[in-house]
């Protein structure tokens, strides 16, 4: 795995929860529930670290099918564990839902796909990738 991408992804991840633990000790009446923005945020980076090694490994690949393969198996992956979790979350909490932490980590999704994004696309441009 590339290791610029491993640490990009470890510094966004760590800030993240940083300021959201934060928040969550300082804002005493707060609207977001900042609790399922660390659940959500360590939920990003995990499946993010795990699609990230399956897109490192797909550039690898000689053969367009196995590259095709992990790349579409990373998407169908966070696609799932993402709709999965959040479908056990409004299920459980039904209307208790705090709607500004769900959409938090919709941001938080885009913020960890664009840099996973960009780490594969610059590994893709090395000539030996």
């Amino acid at each position: 795995m590339n290791q610029k991408a491993f640490t990009s992804l470890a510094v966004l991840f760590l800030s993240l929860e940083a300021l959201f633990f934060l928040l969550w000790i300082f804002i005493k009446d707060p609207v977001v529930d900042y609790r399922v923005l660390l659940g959500g945020n360590f939920l990003f980076f995990i499946v993010g670290m795990i699609s990230l090694r399956m897109n490192s490994s797909a550039m690898k690949h000689q053969n367009t099918q196995g590259f095709l393969r992990l790349m579409y198996g990373a998407f169908i992956l966070k696609f799932f564990v993402v709709a999965i979790v959040a479908f056990v979350y409004i299920s459980i909490f039904k209307k208790a839902v705090n709607k500004p932490a769900l959409f938090g980590c919709f941001g938080l999704y885009l913020f960890y796909t664009f840099l996973e994004i960009r780490s594969v696309m610059k590994q893709s441009k090395k000539p030996n990738a």
